[in-house]
C-alpha cells in the first residue's frame, strides 16, 4: 500500500492554431493530489520474470484543483513458462480521467497511450484530435501478449527474440462533444529483440499495424531502454 501527495504548478499556453475549446484552457494552475496505490506483486523475480503475476491499482484524488480530475489506473500482468526456456506474458491496462465536479479535464491531465503498450504507433499519436492536435482521451484500454523464441539466440544468454500482439483504444472528449472520440480499436503484431546489458535491458521492435484510424501515426521500428510494468 502506497500513499503520496503531489503538487503541480502549471502555466498552459496556446498559439493561434489552437481551437477555441483549447484556448479556454490557457492559464495558470495549481493542483494537489493524494495518490493511493495498491500493489500486489507475486512475481518470482523482478528482473527477467518467468512466473507469477503483478496487480496494481492507483487512484489520484484531487485536493486542490480547478478541474477536480479523478484518475483511476489498473494494470495486471501474468507470466507463464509453457515449455522449456519459454516465457509468455499477458497484460491489460485500464485508465480513466474524469472531473468529479463536472468540469472539463485539462489537456495536461488527459490520457495517452505509450508506444511501449501499443507498439507500431508513436506515443501520443493515436486517439481523438482537435484540429491538428492529438488531445488524448478520458478513457484508455490496452492488451499485450508477448512470447520469447528460445531457439533463435540459444547460444547468447543476453539476447532474446520475441513476438508480440498489442491492442488498445483511447477515447472520450469531454470538453467538445462535436469531436470524434477516436474510440476505434488499434492493433499490431511484430517481432523484437531484448538485449540485457550492464546499463539495463535494450529492446528493438519491428511492428506491422493490423487496425488503425486514418489520423493515427504509425511507427514501424522502435528502440527502448528499460522495461515496463
Amino acid at each position: 500500500l502506497g500513499l503520496s501527495v503531489s503538487s503541480f504548478v502549471e502555466n498552459m499556453e496556446t498559439d493561434s492554431t489552437a481551437s477555441a475549446s483549447q484556448k479556454k484552457q490557457a492559464g495558470n494552475y495549481f493542483d494537489t493530489f493524494f495518490k493511493f496505490n495498491f500493489d500486489y506483486d507475486k512475481r518470482n523475480q523482478k528482473f527477467k520474470t518467468s512466473d507469477g503475476f503483478r496487480s496494481n491499482y492507483s487512484i489520484n484524488v484531487p485536493i486542490i484543483s480547478d478541474t477536480n480530475t479523478l484518475t483511476n489506473k489498473y494494470n495486471y500482468k501474468i507470466f507463464n513458462e509453457f515449455f522449456e526456456n519459454n516465457i509468455t506474458s499477458f497484460s491489460i491496462s485500464l485508465a480513466s480521467a474524469n472531473s468529479i465536479a463536472d468540469e472539463n479535464v485539462k489537456l495536461s491531465e488527459r490520457l495517452f497511450i505509450s508506444a511501449r503498450r501499443l507498439r507500431g504507433f508513436k506515443t501520443g499519436k493515436v486517439g481523438p484530435k482537435d484540429g491538428n492536435d492529438f488531445i488524448g482521451g478520458n478513457y484508455s484500454a490496452t492488451f499485450n501478449a508477448q512470447s520469447n523464441l528460445p531457439g533463435i539466440f540459444q547460444n547468447f544468454q543476453n539476447l532474446d527474440a520475441v513476438m508480440f500482439f498489442d491492442a488498445g483504444s483511447l477515447w472520450g472528449v469531454d470538453y467538445d462533444s462535436s469531436l470524434d472520440d477516436g474510440g476505434k480499436l488499434r492493433s499490431s503484431i511484430g517481432i523484437g529483440v531484448d538485449w540485457f546489458t550492464v546499463i539495463g535491458p535494450l529492446n528493438f521492435t519491428l511492428s506491422e499495424v493490423i487496425t488503425k484510424e486514418d489520423n493515427d501515426i504509425k511507427e514501424g521500428f522502435r528502440f527502448n531502454l528499460g522495461t515496463t510494468f
